[in-house]
């Protein structure tokens, strides 16, 4: 049986900046930005699904005092009032509460930053992403990203772990990533544990309705074309990292699909040349 097709949005939900040299071997001086990409979906019985929330007015809340506003001085934000993700789903007649699922790439907080403002919604996500950042001091959770008052008061209770799902084959295109998790137990999104950047980040792979598979990496990668050039991020960006030795195996990983002639397209979630090209393209 054909896995059921997803209608796919890409959206920027504010953005920060950052000094390429960190984030790219190589790079400039100059700062440069990072657009905060999310995924909205729709499955034909499952409803809305987002990928990421990316910033939002908790981000800011949270990280209003000191030691959480060094997170803020370290990647300046930038968060319009029209980009907020509740605007835009607003503008194309979807609610908060219209939001079924939300699948978590890894629990930095310009990726959940959003997760309050979905009162209907589970949480998917990697168990040893949650209990990693569980056991995390203030400043050592500081240290890697994570808020913990972007978390919501009921998140155990609306939780669901990958890991508990259905293993599945993943497509050849997706080699040498060989298996995931079958997320909703149908084939049309599968989870890829993708370590390196924190313990438990995962991508989604899945095709859209015009056929076109898709594949959202979250932070292994910073973009595209540092995978085309081989230029990961240096050792300053390597210090929040869980392991800089997984994200290399992931980042290689990548590599390789991304030479693939029929590869899915490739998402990272700060890729600001992607970014540019889907609106381009949807303009």
């Amino acid at each position: 049986m054909t896995a059921p097709r997803l209608d796919f949005r890409l959206l920027k939900v504010g953005h920060c900046t950052h000094p390429e040299c960190v984030a790219m071997r190589g790079g400039r001086w100059a700062s440069m930005m990072f657009p905060a990409l999310c995924g909205l979906l729709q499955h034909p019985t499952r409803g809305w699904i987002l990928f990421d929330t990316g910033y939002s007015n908790h981000f800011i809340e949270a990280t209003r005092q000191f030691p959480e506003r060094m997170y803020r001085w370290i990647t300046p934000l930038s968060l319009p009032p029209e980009e907020t993700l509740l605007a835009q789903l607003q503008a194309s007649g979807i609610t908060a509460g219209d939001i079924r699922h939300v699948v978590i790439s890894h629990m930095h907080g310009d990726h959940i930053a959003g997760l309050r403002d979905f009162p209907n919604a589970s949480f998917i996500t990697m168990r040893a992403e949650h209990e990693t950042m569980q056991r995390k001091s203030r400043i050592g959770g500081l240290l890697h990203a994570f808020l913990p008052a972007l978390m919501p008061d009921d998140f155990a209770q609306r939780v669901m772990y990958v890991e508990d799902t259905a293993g599945h084959a993943l497509p050849a295109e997706c080699r040498p990533f060989e298996r995931g998790y079958d997320i909703f137990g149908d084939g049309s999104m599968l989870a890829i544990p993708l370590p390196g950047h924190s313990r438990g980040q995962l991508g989604i792979v899945f095709r859209q309705r015009d056929d076109r598979q898709v594949f959202m990496v979250g932070d292994a990668c910073w973009s595209n074309i540092s995978l085309q050039q081989d230029r990961p991020p240096t050792w300053l960006a390597r210090r929040i990292f869980d392991s800089a030795g997984d994200y290399a195996r992931t980042f290689h990983q990548l590599q390789q699909i991304a030479a693939h002639a029929h590869s899915p397209q490739l998402i990272p979630s700060h890729c600001v040349q992607t970014w540019n090209s889907y609106r381009d393209e949807t303009a």
